[in-house]
């Protein structure tokens, strides 16, 4: 591991007040295995691909920026960089330089979400699961959670509304299928399967924000030609062939009974996976 260790003045330093050369003083090393997960890491995904680039640059050049950690009955936990922690595990480094910082877990809590948001590009579903994290945590209404976070308090409530869509449609936000503008939009609807219906149609036709918008505005206007059949009983089966596959499925029938399902996969190694479940290899 290379020697080289420079802290760019973040927000640890912004927050302690202190100076860069004053937090330097404090980076001690400590065995990899000895650190233990952040219990409010708000991200719940990591791009292995982003991992194993950042495990290429620190075998290169090393650790520049220490991760921050804090103490609790002898043990250390992650507060700060767990991209880098995993590279160097994925290294296999015996040790890492840390820096350990003296917070309560108010600090603790809102410091992971904050410092998350802003250096890691956190999709929209894990700063919602976060700032709900913070409010039951902490126990503060949305006001307070938004202060704390320095947003708008109507900016923190749209992330929060989000986490009432189904499954499916959170987890189109998470892979990127949908954006935040989409979410926003099926959130006008009555129900959750009338949400679902306009999230396949948006994921099927390849709906812009504005496209769906409209299409949601007139959902419910009889004889549009913009309206669906709603049918609960195929959205139930898609919903299980997705779990089944971990993936988008569309079904369509015609009214003869006639009809196609569409199981679609990302990359050749996603399809490897879909293709064993279909198989039943279980290598």
């Amino acid at each position: 591991m290379a020697k080289k260790r420079v802290l760019g003045k973040g927000i640890d330093a912004i927050i302690s007040n202190k100076s860069v050369e004053e937090i330097e003083g404090n980076i001690i090393e400590v065995g990899v295995e000895e650190i233990f997960p952040n219990p409010f890491q708000p991200r719940k995904t990591f791009s292995q691909e982003k991992i194993n680039e950042l495990a290429s640059s620190l075998k290169e050049s090393g650790l520049i920026q220490p991760i921050i950690v804090y103490k609790d009955n002898g043990k250390y936990y992650l507060i700060v960089g767990e991209r880098r922690l995993r590279a160097a595990q994925l290294l296999k480094w015996k040790k890492i330089p840390i820096i350990i910082r003296e917070y309560s877990n108010d600090e603790i809590a809102v410091n992971a979400l904050i410092e998350n948001i802003q250096r890691e590009d956190l999709n929209a579903i894990e700063i919602a699961e976060g700032l709900d994290l913070l409010i039951k945590k902490l126990k503060i209404n949305h006001e307070n959670v938004a202060d704390k976070m320095g947003m708008n308090r109507s900016t923190a409530t749209n992330y929060l509304r989000l986490l009432k869509l189904p499954e499916a449609i959170k987890q189109g936000i998470i892979s990127g299928d949908i954006f935040q503008g989409h979410a926003r939009a099926l959130l006008s609807l009555k129900n959750q399967d009338d949400q679902l219906i306009v999230f396949y149609e948006i994921i099927k036709n390849k709906l812009s924000v504005r496209k769906t918008e409209y299409f949601v505005n007139n959902f419910y206007k009889v004889g549009t030609e913009d309206q669906v059949q709603k049918d609960p009983d195929i959205i139930k089966v898609q919903e299980k062939l997705e779990k089944i596959f971990s993936t988008h499925v569309s079904l369509n029938y015609s009214k003869g009974g006639k009809g196609k399902i569409t199981i679609n996969f990302n990359n050749l190694k996603d399809f490897d996976r879909i293709y064993d479940i279909f198989t039943g290899n279980k290598n």
